[in-house]
C-alpha cells in the first residue's frame, strides 16, 4: 500500500547565521529532523563548536549545500567530511576548482547540481540559482518546505557583484533573507587594500556594496520579506553601524505600509537569534521583478493585511 503524506496547514522552519564575513560563512536552517547548512566556512572544529551553541550536533547535519568555491565558504570541508561523510552539494565547475585534498576528501560525498536545480532533504526543498561572483561558478539558495504549495522561506544570496533579475526573482517571496551587505564604498576607497583588490571588490562579479543591498530591500520587503539580515560585511570595509543605517534609511523612506519588519546584522563569529518561522502551505502568488522586461504582466505580491497597520518604524533585531 502506497504510503500517504499529510502536510500540515502550516509548517516550522528555523535558522541562524552561524559565522559571517572573510573569516567563515555559513546559515544553518532545519524543519523538523531535517538540518541543513548553507556553507562551511570555517575550520571544522569551528563548525562543531557553533552547532553545539544552537544544541545541534554534527551529526545531526543531512547536507550542506556550497555557494562557491572560496576558502571563506568551504574551509571545513575537508577534515569534517573526512571525519562525517555528510552529502555535499555543489556545482562541478566549484568543485573542480579545488584542491586535490577537498576532491579526495568529498569523493564518496559529492552531488552535483546547477542553477535552476531542485534537491529534496528530508521535509526541505533547496532551489538553487546563479549568482555573479569572481569564482569558477557561484549560486544561492532558496529553502522551503518539500509541500508543492509551500511557499518560499529561506533565501540567501551572498557574494554577489551586481543583483540580477535571477537573484530578484529567486529571493522575492522569501519571509527570511540572508543578502550581502559588503562594503561601504568610501571606507573602500580609503582603505589599506591594492588597487588591484578594490577593484575586484566594487566590479560585477566582486561584492555587493551596502547602498547596492539596501536599493533593493524595499522591493524584497514589498514580496513576503520581513526578516532581513545582512550578511558578509567586510571586517576592514564596512562597520555594522554603517551597514544598518544605509539599509533602515532606504526603508523608511519607501513607506511601504506592510507592518513590521526586522534589520540585523549576521554576527561575524557566533550564531545569531535563532528565527523560528511558521510557513503557510497555500499556492505561492506570482511576482513582480523589476529587472523582467515582462514584469508588468505578472502580479505584485504586497503580502497586505486586511486591516493596513499604522506606518511603523524598522526596529533593528538584536542578533550580536
Amino acid at each position: 500500500m502506497a504510503e500517504i503524506l499529510e502536510i500540515p496547514e502550516t509548517v516550522e522552519i528555523s535558522t541562524c547565521s552561524l559565522s559571517s564575513g572573510s573569516s567563515g560563512n555559513s546559515v544553518y536552517i532545519g524543519c523538523g529532523d531535517t538540518n541543513i547548512l548553507i556553507d562551511a566556512g570555517r575550520s571544522a572544529k569551528a563548525m562543531v563548536e557553533l552547532l553545539a551553541e544552537i544544541n545541534l550536533k554534527i551529526t545531526d547535519i543531512n547536507a550542506i549545500f556550497i555557494t562557491h568555491e572560496h576558502i571563506d565558504h568551504v574551509s571545513a570541508l575537508k577534515v569534517l567530511i573526512s571525519r562525517h561523510k555528510i552529502p555535499v552539494y555543489m556545482v562541478w565547475e566549484s568543485f573542480d576548482n579545488l584542491g586535490g585534498d577537498y576532491k579526495s576528501a568529498l569523493g564518496e560525498v559529492i552531488n552535483f547540481i546547477s542553477p535552476k536545480d531542485s534537491v529534496k532533504i528530508g521535509s526541505l526543498q533547496i532551489n538553487c540559482y546563479a549568482t555573479p561572483h569572481d569564482s569558477k561558478a557561484s549560486v544561492g539558495y532558496i529553502i522551503k518546505h518539500i509541500g508543492e504549495k509551500t511557499r518560499k522561506a529561506v533565501g540567501v544570496a551572498t557574494d554577489i557583484g551586481h543583483m540580477t533579475k535571477e537573484i530578484i526573482e529567486a529571493m522575492c517571496g522569501c519571509k527570511v533573507i540572508y543578502i550581502e551587505s559588503n562594503h561601504d564604498p568610501e571606507m573602500l576607497k580609503n582603505s589599506s587594500y591594492p588597487a588591484q583588490v578594490k577593484q575586484r571588490i566594487k566590479s560585477k562579479v566582486g561584492h555587493l556594496s551596502n547602498k547596492e543591498c539596501a536599493e533593493i530591500l524595499p522591493y524584497l520587503i514589498k514580496n513576503g520579506a520581513r526578516k532581513i539580515i545582512l550578511y558578509h560585511l567586510s571586517g576592514e570595509n564596512n562597520t555594522k553601524d554603517l551597514a544598518v543605517k544605509e539599509a533602515r534609511k532606504t526603508i523608511l523612506d519607501a513607506r511601504l505600509n506592510v507592518g513590521t519588519v526586522y534589520l540585523g546584522v549576521a554576527p561575524k563569529s557566533s550564531p545569531s537569534k535563532m528565527i523560528i518561522l511558521n510557513i503557510n502551505t497555500e499556492s505561492e502568488k506570482k511576482i513582480l521583478n523589476p529587472l523582467n522586461p515582462n514584469a508588468e504582466k505578472k502580479i505584485l505580491l504586497t503580502n497586505k493585511p486586511k486591516v493596513k497597520p499604522k506606518y511603523q518604524d524598522i526596529p533593528e533585531i538584536n542578533i550580536l
